[in-house]
């Protein structure tokens, strides 16, 4: 959850910062990391940092794709949810409509619409 993505972002951020802090310009404290990690978890990417030595991009690479599997999970979830609710108004819809042309006086094997 939540402290799953604080904790990512700030283990990402100091690794950023260990590795990049004196060949890359645009990471100059823990707090540029920080924003370099938020930007590339939320798969944003502004571009304006970019990491520059080898080990800053093999972290990067990590990064995205963990932060795939951190967006991917609950997505699968939701829409599964939503599959499943909306298969069941689906089904409540067409007893209604049923009932109601049996209410109405037409026989159920009736082609007519």
């Amino acid at each position: 959850g939540i402290n799953a993505e604080y904790g990512g972002v700030t283990v990402f951020a100091m690794l950023m910062y260990t590795f990049e802090e004196r060949s890359n310009t645009h990471i100059g404290s823990v707090l540029d990391a920080m924003w370099w990690a938020v930007v590339t978890m939320s798969t944003v990417g502004y571009g304006d940092i970019t990491p520059t030595t080898v080990m800053g991009k093999l972290i990067g690479t990590v990064v995205v794709f963990l932060s795939m599997v951190f967006l991917a999970l609950p997505l699968t979830i939701i829409v599964s949810t939503f599959s499943k609710v909306y298969g069941n108004r689906k089904c409540m819809v067409m007893k209604k409509s049923k009932k109601s042309v049996l209410l109405s006086g037409a026989d159920e094997d009736d082609d007519e619409t």
